[in-house]
């Protein structure tokens, strides 16, 4: 077994039934392309490669990633990278419509889910291994203290539900935290959003003070009198002092083409 590196945020996951919860959120293909996030020791590779789907793994740890090369040389399904996922753009590999799994560092988590959403229209549906705390922020419907940006945006493109909770003993060796696997579906609803770099700015605006109204909030970020800002608000939601983690997405859209009117 190959010693984890704590530099990459290394736990690999141990637990057969973990695996195969993951590989049926998966449900592989014959055919199909997936893309395996951070592979290690091959322990969703080996199910994966079995199902006859075309597996091309990513792997930045230079021990594993020839070990892999080696382990699957004579399947011809299988390709192995060593490089670091967020430098990767599928479209320059040549791929399209394809999923994505993955047991991702913690530590770059959050990367790793914005790379997902700025190639959704290529990838349809992931299953991603994340701490816990991270999970439930992904998945979170307003209202909870959980959602967040990050809850916002991915609703975007994808539906997303949590599969199954992961304790710590799972994983060799166990990290600190609890885990959970996320499943994301891309789903087919479009939304009418002029600047989608604009709009995500806006959002991670809406939540920058957790303890903040909109208002507060959004009267830090634009250059819009105070009362102005809560008057909008106002006529937007119906509730002038409501707060970020209370409205829904089309609300959003709705309150940020109001301010966008208003700066212009």
């Amino acid at each position: 077994m190959v010693r984890a590196k704590k530099s990459l945020g290394q736990h690999f996951l141990s637990d057969p039934i973990i695996v195969s919860e993951i590989i049926s959120a998966v449900a592989p293909e014959k055919g199909e392309t997936i893309m395996e996030i951070g592979p290690g020791e091959g322990v969703l590779t080996i199910p994966l490669v079995n199902s006859e789907a075309n597996i091309f793994a990513i792997e930045l740890d230079r021990r594993l990633a020839p070990r892999l090369a080696r382990e699957f040389a004579a399947r011809d399904n299988f390709t192995v990278l060593e490089a670091d996922i967020l430098a990767i753009d599928p479209k320059k590999l040549g791929l399209d419509n394809f999923a994505v799994v993955g047991n991702l560092p913690y530590n770059i988590t959050t990367p790793i889910m914005d790379w997902l959403l700025s190639y959704h229209e290529s990838i349809d549906r992931a299953v991603f291994m994340m701490q816990k705390e991270v999970g439930q922020r992904v998945t979170s419907p307003p209202g909870r203290k959980s959602y967040s940006t990050i809850s916002v945006l991915t609703s975007l493109y994808y539906d997303s539900s949590v599969v199954c909770d992961v304790p710590p003993e799972s994983f060799t060796p166990p990290p600190k935290v609890d885990s959970v696997v996320v499943k994301f579906i891309r789903h087919s609803r479009n939304y009418d959003i002029d600047n989608m770099n604009r709009f995500e700015k806006f959002v991670r605006f809406c939540f920058a003070g957790k303890r903040k109204n909109l208002t507060n909030n959004l009267n830090s970020a634009y250059p819009i009198p105070k009362d102005e800002i809560q008057e909008i608000i106002g006529e937007v939601t119906g509730n002038p002092k409501i707060r970020g983690e209370q409205l829904e997405l089309q609300t959003f859209i709705d309150l940020s083409k109001a301010i966008f009117n208003k700066l212009s």
